[in-house]
């Protein structure tokens, strides 16, 4: 899946990237910069795909910022879209001429910077994906078998950041139901594209002779869990009962090619669910031995209550490019290659399958595959009534429902899984929790993140992983020294297989579908009943401090000249981000407005800079009538009318500082409202990941670490506290870094930090 587009954000008012940065990062990777010549070292060395340039700054403009990009071959193909509050042809003629590609004007609207910075990454994309494909036709011109291996691979990309990208949008709970239920239809149909796609080329591999079975030895109960549990979900709404019968006797490990076998399986589970509307459909599983010695054969049966088959329909059911009784089941998707690659899979497989229908009363499906036996181990009674139970599971989550979940923020845990819907849901079983979450897509993502000196409460980590299997990973992990506690989370729960990762480094083990309760034991066990009562007792009163004060905060507040109800509109009434905005004014325009007192010839430009940036800011939080003022006093700054300046500029300065201690005063009014828990010391290992997310000018990184810290107040640090508050608003990082390297000197700071991580 392709990663997160990224922009570089350059302006030297912080407000301005604070609100750029809230209407962009939940889409795109954002860096972000307040003067020109770091911009054009940071795009040089990160190569952004778009670039968000301001036109007025200090010592180097935008224009003069654009012309050295475009000297460079690195970077001159990097578009620039230049964001600026000044209204006039002239400087959008030159902008253009200069080689921008588009113009945002201040103040900004969320929709129109979305969408113009949206169309130019949409081109980015398109250019780089036609590229790609432009190389993988000419590297494919000679045969057709490899056109299909390359174009695979190019037509499965987007595919893929689609369906990413409409995940990850579906994971924001404030979404409306028209909008989540958009989105929904965006991923089940892009879904459905992917499945058509995988057919096409299964079906050509095949064509042209280049599919191979590939036998290995598998587990039957794997085999049989992943493939129930991936095709329930198909049953949606519909009033259907799914039943899985098994033979107690069947070999726990057989020798095949488990893949396809999923594939047949898949196949004939999907359509029993699509063509049956109510009623049941059954898979059962038994064996055969052979006479030849070490030969067997799985006999797998699906049977359902659906439409049912003519003999006609019948005869022409595994034609190539056939759907059953097409007329009647047009909503049906599906290419109708399904059960064709199926009947040529078991024939690569020198296996049979039968088919018995009757119109209204359903089909049975019945494949016979041979397969090399390993050993005479059965699965047992034990193992095949557990099998069974997993479709209740979902009776079993409706009661676990009723769970009171306590909250846990001093809780850290890392979920470790190569399949990204399966660390959402991890993810989003232990939201209630308030645990920091950190995710890996692979078990050497998980190796780098703890020999970089990370440390968590618990690694949940996945099972079966390509390249590095969850065993392999754990016992690697624990060679570095890790002896923190690992959690296995696996299909695999059969018997005796607990112990299997018990031996392996484990410390417990939790079968997918995950119970909640089974969780809820974990987290309680390794994570709060390992913390001092007084660190539980605070998390409890901070989780009652929240319930009880979720009302609004700033709705009802009045400060005279800021529109602060229009301001919360324009962010949708997320308070969290409006408030991270009025605080990052107070600071900006503090430092703007204290040294403009005197205004003459030798400082006029910067009068204007600073006038003009004010304007800017004001007008974004809806101030508008200093925003007015600023743009009056910027215009008299350009024709050099200093009477103008000397008659309205104390007006200006007094009504300024007036809004930005109210909006302090009124900030400090909801804190002292809403009181925090309280802890003495801020964690270290906060200030360690707040430092690296600096060094790398990471937004998102940055804001999440400070979301932590403003979870208490500090009784030693309050002062560090609101000093990085501060900071983070001005988006002052290097002072930042260098405070906390200057931190990083002190014995209980060093003692802190985990050996092999980026300070010590």
């Amino acid at each position: 899946m392709r990663k997160k587009n990224s922009i570089l954000i350059v302006d030297d008012d912080a407000s301005n990237l604070h609100e750029l940065t809230s209407i962009l990062s939940s889409e795109y990777k954002i860096f972000v910069l307040k003067d020109g010549a770091s911009a054009l070292e940071k795009a040089s060395e990160a190569l952004p795909d778009l670039i968000l340039l301001d036109i007025i700054m200090p010592d180097m403009n935008g224009f003069d910022v654009l012309t050295e990009l475009k000297k460079s071959e690195k970077t001159k193909n990097i578009p620039v879209i230049f964001i600026t509050g000044i209204n006039d042809n002239e400087s959008e003629r030159e902008g253009l001429a200069t080689g921008a590609v588009d113009y945002i004007r201040k103040p900004f609207d969320a929709m129109v910077v979305k969408h113009r910075v949206w169309l130019q990454i949409q081109i980015i994309n398109l250019q780089r994906e036609l590229k790609n494909a432009a190389a993988a036709a000419e590297a494919a011109n000679q045969s057709k078998s490899s056109f299909l291996a390359n174009m695979s691979h190019e037509i499965r990309t987007p595919m893929n950041a689609i369906m990413g990208i409409t995940d990850i949008l579906l994971q924001n709970e404030e979404l409306s139901g028209e909008v989540a239920e958009g989105l929904d239809k965006i991923y089940a149909s892009s879904d459905m594209l992917l499945g058509i796609i995988n057919d096409i080329l299964d079906f050509s591999k095949i064509e042209a002779g280049k599919l191979d079975i590939m036998p290995a030895e598998y587990r039957v109960a794997n085999l049989i869990n992943d493939s129930s549990h991936l095709n329930m979900m198909k049953i949606g709404e519909k009033p259907i009962e799914f039943e899985l019968c098994l033979n107690e006797n069947i070999p726990v490990k057989f020798i095949g090619d488990e893949l396809r076998i999923k594939q047949i399986l898949n196949n004939l589970l999907s359509n029993a669910f699509k063509y049956t509307d109510e009623g049941k459909v059954t898979m059962s599983v038994a064996y055969e031995r052979e006479p030849e010695r070490n030969k067997a054969v799985i006999i797998f049966s699906v049977r359902d209550t659906g439409q049912g088959m003519t003999e006609e329909q019948l005869g022409r059911l595994f034609d190539e490019y056939s759907r059953f009784n097409e007329s009647a089941n047009r909503t049906v998707e599906g290419t109708g290659l399904g059960l064709s690659i199926t009947l040529r899979l078991i024939n690569l497989m020198n296996g049979t399958i039968q088919v018995e229908s009757e119109p209204g009363k359903g089909s049975l499906f019945t494949v016979r595959l041979p397969q090399g036996m390993v050993d005479d181990e059965v699965l047992c009674k034990e193992v095949t009534e557990k099998l069974k139970q997993f479709h209740l599971s979902d009776l079993v989550h409706k009661k676990n429902n009723k769970l009171i979940r306590e909250p846990m923020p001093y809780g850290k845990v890392l979920v470790v899984d190569d399949v990204k819907m399966n660390l959402f849901v991890a993810e989003r079983l232990m939201k209630p929790y308030k645990l920091w979450i950190e995710t890996a897509l692979s078990g050497r993502r998980a190796i780098e993140e703890v020999t970089a000196g990370k440390s968590y409460d618990i690694i949940f980590m996945d099972h079966m992983m390509p390249e590095m299997d969850g065993i392999e990973v754990t016992k690697q992990i624990r060679y570095f020294g890790y002896n923190r506690p690992i959690v296995a989370l696996t299909a695999n729960a059969v018997a005796g297989q607990s112990d299997v990762f018990l031996a392996s480094g484990f410390d417990a083990f939790i079968s997918k579908p995950i119970d909640i309760r089974q969780l809820d034991s974990i987290l309680k066990k390794y994570i709060r009943d390992k913390q001092p009562p007084e660190t539980i007792e605070a998390a409890r009163l901070q989780n009652k401090t929240s319930s009880t004060n979720n009302g609004p905060k700033l709705k009802n507040e009045k400060i005279s000249g800021l529109n602060i109800a229009k301001g919360l509109e324009k962010y949708e009434d997320d308070e969290k981000i409006y408030t991270k905005i009025i605080r990052s004014y107070a600071s900006s325009a503090r430092s703007l407005i204290s040294t403009i007192d005197e205004v003459n010839e030798a400082n006029l430009a910067d009068y204007r800079l600073r006038v003009h940036s004010i304007k800017g800011m004001s007008l974004d939080i809806y101030a508008d009538e200093i925003g007015t003022t600023a743009a009056d006093l910027e215009k008299a700054a350009i024709i050099g009318d200093f009477d103008y300046i000397k008659v309205y500029n104390p007006a200006f300065i007094e009504s300024t500082w007036k809004i930005i201690n109210d909006i302090e005063a009124m900030l400090k009014a909801i804190k002292a409202r809403n009181s925090l828990p309280k802890k003495d010391k801020l964690d270290k290992d906060l200030l360690l990941q707040l430092y690296n997310a600096c060094g790398t000018y990471m937004m998102n990184d940055i804001n999440n670490v400070m979301a932590e810290i403003e979870k208490y107040e500090y009784i030693s640090d309050e002062e560090l506290a609101s000093w990085l508050q501060e900071k983070v608003d001005l988006m002052d990082y290097a002072e930042i870094i260098e405070k906390l390297a200057d931190l990083e000197k002190e014995d209980d700071f060093e003692r802190s930090c985990p050996e092999k991580n980026y300070l010590c």
